[in-house]
C-alpha cells in the first residue's frame, strides 16, 4: 500500500505543462489550528504538509462508541498531500487569481492523529492514519486563504484495526505568510 502511495505522488508529480504555474506558501490555519507549508513540485502539483493542533472525530473501527451523537477529539496531527491543480491555465486565461495556488485539484492525502488531549469516546489506540484520494477546492482572497476537500479514506491504527468509510471533508481558513 505505501508503494501505491509513493507510486502516485510521484505520478502527479510529471502530469502538466507550463501554463499555470503552481507557487511555494507558508500557511497558518485557523479552523484546527495549523502551519502549513506548500511546496512546488512541478507547474501543476505540490506537496503540502501541516502541522498542527484541532479537533476530529472517530472513525467507526477505532474506538468504542460515545453515548452522545457527536463524537469528538482534540489532538496533534500532521497531514501530508500531494495535490495536482487542474485548472489552473483556465483560470488564467480567464483573468481569475490563480496566486497562492488558488485553483481545484484532486489530492491523495494522508492524515495522522497523535495521541488525544480530550475527547467524548475511547479510541482502541493512541495512533491513527487515514488515506485516500480527495478532490478539492483553494483560494486565495489577498492574503487569506480559503480551502476546501472531500474524499474516500481508508482508516487504521497501529494496533491492527483498519475499515474504509465513504467520504472524509476538510475545510481550512487560513492567512498566507509568504512564499
Amino acid at each position: 500500500m505505501i508503494r501505491s502511495i509513493v507510486f502516485i505522488c510521484f505520478l502527479f508529480c510529471f502530469i502538466g505543462n507550463t501554463f499555470g504555474q503552481t507557487e511555494n506558501v507558508i500557511r497558518i490555519n485557523f479552523l484546527n489550528p495549523s502551519l502549513t507549508i506548500e511546496r512546488v513540485l512541478s507547474p501543476k502539483t505540490t506537496f503540502e504538509a501541516g502541522v498542527g493542533f484541532g479537533y476530529n472525530g472517530s472513525y467507526p473501527d477505532l474506538a468504542f462508541a460515545s453515548e452522545s451523537g457527536i463524537q469528538y477529539i482534540f489532538a496533534g496531527f500532521v497531514d501530508l498531500q500531494s495535490r495536482y491543480y487542474y485548472n489552473l491555465e483556465k483560470r488564467q486565461n480567464k483573468g481569475k487569481n490563480i496566486g497562492s495556488n488558488s485553483g481545484n485539484f484532486f489530492a491523495l492525502r494522508m492524515l495522522y492523529t497523535g495521541p488525544d488531549v480530550a475527547s467524548n469516546f475511547i479510541r482502541f489506540d493512541n495512533n491513527s492514519f487515514a488515506v485516500g484520494p480527495t478532490w478539492g477546492i483553494q483560494r486565495a482572497y489577498g492574503k487569506f486563504n480559503l480551502a476546501y476537500s472531500m474524499g474516500p479514506i481508508y482508516y487504521f491504527n497501529t494496533s491492527g484495526s483498519h475499515n474504509w468509510f465513504p467520504l472524509i471533508l476538510e475545510i481550512n481558513f487560513g492567512y498566507n505568510l509568504g512564499r
